[in-house]
């Protein structure tokens, strides 16, 4: 009896090569195999034998990518993807991948069905949905929110959305959202549930700041974007933002004035912040509830030092790093923070570009006549700089001269650069 029950377990088996093994697993197990490839090598799979053919038309991921695939055309692409949709089963989605990287001689029809694609796999409860369009301009998404109980992540790139798609009130489950080389179009971008927020490359190209409602929020990435800087409303659950400006940015005064307030109406950036911002606090109050801040801009622009008047207290901050606008104006960015940051524990200063006519000149700008001590947890301070010059000095004096000791401030020179930062 017992040889019989081993003879029978050794001929379930089979003899190494003699079957298909991995036909042999469960359709479960096969489809995800299947949802690692993009989807046009997963319908090839039909061909294999016929245990394949339907495989399929189940699997739990769609990978619309051109990078790698030949189509010949925007037309043949178009025609395989409405095809594989019209004729796959209603599986719930885990992924969606669109990728169109291919530069098409027929961009409209490139852009035909994209977003029909995009909405299709909402309907069939994606939970992770990335569109990336690479083409000769950029696709226009409708102006219209997305619905979803199910969709944990979104990825957009290259892509121009307006107005209400940055409504995410539907999406309640909602938890990462990145925009990366997007034209932004729209007066908010709101999400009760959104935790991770990264906006890189972006344009903004709104009436008025953009603003940003997402009070759930633990990490921000907002980095070298174009137009005016979006407005934070506040984040009290923020642990980590990293803000990054360029000279694409146009909050900065044409009048070298460093706090937006030249009373010139020919000055964009400082006509713009009346209109706008005359009773909002840009950026401060949304960060004023972080644990780890780091702050680059340069330091022509007003955006940070704007927001001095509203008195804001970082009462979580423990990090900080800034860059050469913190020396601008008298110093003006590095005394409101250590001011303003009770428990700071390590300060990190970034100085790449600062110039010498943003240095102080005078004896009492860096002795102030109310006196205030800094942060008793201050233990580290680090200074980065091309060269220990007469800056770095003012810098030391002016930590001294509110309790930080020499000791605990370290100089490092020869820096080259601001190394980029990201969440992802």
């Amino acid at each position: 009896m017992a040889e019989t029950s081993q003879g029978a377990g050794i001929k379930k088996a089979s003899p190494a090569g003699s079957d298909d093994r991995i036909g042999a697993l469960p359709d479960a197990l096969l489809q995800q195999i299947l949802s690692s490839l993009p989807s046009r090598d997963a319908v090839r799979t039909c061909v294999l034998a016929t245990r394949w053919r339907n495989l399929w038309k189940s699997v739990p991921s769609l990978r619309i990518n051109t990078a790698g695939e030949r189509y010949g055309s925007a037309h043949a692409l178009s025609k395989f993807v409405n095809h594989l949709l019209l004729l796959r089963d209603r599986t719930p989605l885990h992924e969606c991948e669109i990728n169109s990287h291919d530069s098409y001689h027929d961009a409209n029809e490139a852009f035909r069905y994209i977003e029909l694609w995009l909405r299709y796999a909402v309907s069939c409860q994606v939970r992770v949905l990335r569109v990336d369009v690479r083409q000769d301009r950029r696709l226009c998404l409708s102006d219209v929110p997305l619905l979803s109980d199910y969709l944990t992540r979104l990825e957009v790139s290259f892509i121009e959305v307006r107005g209400h798609f940055l409504d995410f009130s539907s999406c309640p489950a909602l938890k990462v959202l990145k925009l990366k080389h997007c034209v932004i179009k729209a007066e908010m971008i709101s999400s009760q549930s959104l935790t991770h927020l990264i906006i890189c490359d972006a344009d903004f190209c709104s009436n008025g700041r953009t603003r940003i409602s997402a009070p759930s929020l633990i990490t921000l990435q907002l980095g070298e974007f174009a137009g005016y800087t979006p407005l934070l409303e506040p984040m009290p659950s923020l642990v980590r933002a990293f803000l990054r400006f360029e000279e694409n940015c146009d909050d900065y005064c044409e009048n070298d004035n460093y706090f937006g307030d030249c009373d010139s109406e020919s000055c964009d950036g400082c006509s713009y912040s009346k209109f706008y911002d005359k009773d909002d606090c840009v950026l401060l109050k949304g960060l004023s509830g972080t644990v780890n801040l780091e702050l680059i801009s340069p330091s022509y622009l007003f955006i940070g030092r704007m927001d001095f008047k509203w008195r804001v207290m970082f009462s979580q901050l423990k990090t900080l790093l800034l860059s050469d606008w913190c020396v601008a104006a008298d110093f003006s960015g590095l005394i409101y923070f250590v001011q303003h940051s009770p428990i700071l524990e390590r300060l990190t200063l970034q100085l790449e570009c600062y110039e010498e006519k943003i240095t102080i000149k005078k004896e009492e700008s860096y002795n102030p006549r109310s006196r205030f001590m800094v942060s008793e947890h201050l233990k580290v301070v680090e200074i980065n700089c091309r060269k220990e010059d007469e800056t770095i000095h003012h810098i030391v004096k002016i930590l001294g001269t509110h309790g930080v000791p020499p000791e605990c401030i370290n100089i490092k020179s020869n820096f080259c650069g601001l190394v980029r930062f990201s969440f992802e």
